[in-house]
């Protein structure tokens, strides 16, 4: 007999949320009446109110009137393309704007747009439609996100046991990428992950002693920072090669770019033509180098402020903020090679005695690494103890 204090209905699906934009409040009023019993509304008299809404909301579509004072409904929904891509955008035109509405097709990507006086059941149809539209690719998003981002994270860790130190150092720059992508807001963080976690694949055709110089931040003699200067490209030959990485791959290749296009040989975008990926990249990159040869994280970020042109203030700014007042980096501890758990932080570099380097500072331990101590340890004991942060203490 079923548990009667156990519910076998599942969740309702919360209703889409749609936001209507137009300057005359009556439409709005009647717009509203039509569409609250079955989804969400929210509802702006012109553009900036509107857009100020989708900073701060969760929105499924958008339904603009074209016509309306200091931003027009093309103008509106171009920005509303740029900003928040996923959302939905349906146009309301009058008769007499039909060369208007075209053009808001081409530039703001719109879905459909109608003609006023709308009847309801057209609006209703391409707003079910639209939203439609959206489930369907976040859903496709998600998967892919999450599919991808594990697929890579494998690839990477088995690279890593044959290089652990380009491996241990490409997880710090993904740490820190990832903690600036969130500070800024970014909506497809996986994006960002992946980009850190590939910039570095090119380094497999680095000698390993020009691995160790790179990590211990040591200088490079000209033909061994000629290699270096090749591995953003190879990295980006590798990743362009993958289905649906073709931006990302673009954005490893960018990782060098100056902010301010200083320097950057033709054809390299800069400011906000530079991809927000390579602009986060290349923060993180260069965080991870000065911190190779300099002890404290505000030196180093100070350098990197004191380095004008050469990043996205906005970046930096959310950089320092990660590490700003508050942040107190957790203390290291000893544990054996049997307390290891999954998601434990290596804090420092795990050697055999003869100096073999197993694992690199910042590795995220996984079941993989740890069977990778344990047949290395039952043949040469370790050169020292092993320090991880994280897990449980």
């Amino acid at each position: 007999m079923p548990n009667p204090t156990v519910s076998s209905v599942a969740p309702a699906t919360p209703p889409a949320s749609i936001l209507l934009v137009d300057d005359e409040v009556a439409i709005l009023d009647g717009l509203r009446r039509q569409l609250r019993r079955e989804y969400t509304v929210h509802t702006a008299t012109g553009g900036a109110a509107a857009l100020e809404i989708l900073a701060a909301q969760q929105v499924t579509v958008v339904v603009s009137d074209m016509r309306m004072p200091e931003m027009d409904g093309a103008t509106f929904l171009s920005k509303v393309r740029t900003r928040h891509p996923d959302v939905g955008r349906v146009l309301l035109t009058g008769q007499a704007d039909t060369q208007a509405a075209i053009a808001a097709v081409n530039q703001g990507h719109v879905f459909r747009f109608l003609t006023k006086p709308c009847p309801p059941d057209v609006l209703m149809d391409a707003i079910g439609s639209a939203v439609e539209i959206h489930r369907l690719a976040t859903a496709e998003k998600e998967l892919m996100a999450s599919t991808l981002r594990r697929t890579v994270e494998a690839f990477i860790a088995t690279l890593g046991l044959a290089q652990p130190v380009a491996f241990a150092r490409s997880q710090r720059i993904t740490r820190t990428a990832t903690e600036v992508a969130e500070a800024l807001g970014v909506e497809d963080v996986w994006e960002v992950e992946v980009a850190a976690m590939l910039a570095a694949l090119g380094s497999v055709s680095l000698p390993a002693s020009v691995q160790v110089k790179i990590d211990s931040g040591r200088p490079l003699d000209p033909d061994e920072a000629a290699m270096q200067a090749r591995v953003p490209h190879l990295s980006r030959d590798l990743v362009s090669a993958i289905p649906r990485l073709e931006a990302v791959g673009a954005a490893i290749g960018w990782q060098r770019a100056r902010y301010d296009g200083v320097g950057n040989g033709p054809g390299v975008p800069g400011g906000e033509d530079l991809p927000l990926v390579t602009r986060i990249l290349k923060v993180a990159v260069d965080f991870e180098q000065g911190r190779a040869t300099r002890p404290s994280v505000q030196d180093t970020i100070a350098v990197l402020q004191a380095d004008a042109g050469s990043h996205d203030p906005a970046v930096l700014a959310a950089l320092a903020r990660c590490h700003g007042a508050g942040h107190d980096p957790e203390q290291a501890r000893v544990v054996g090679i049997g307390e290891l758990e999954e998601g434990m932080l290596v804090f420092d570099d795990i050697r055999t005695a003869g100096g073999v380097l197993l694992v690199g500072r910042g590795t995220t331990v996984t079941a993989p690494l740890v069977q990778r101590l344990e047949n290395f340890a039952a043949r040469e004991p370790l050169a020292g103890p092993i320090l991880v942060t994280g897990g449980a203490a």
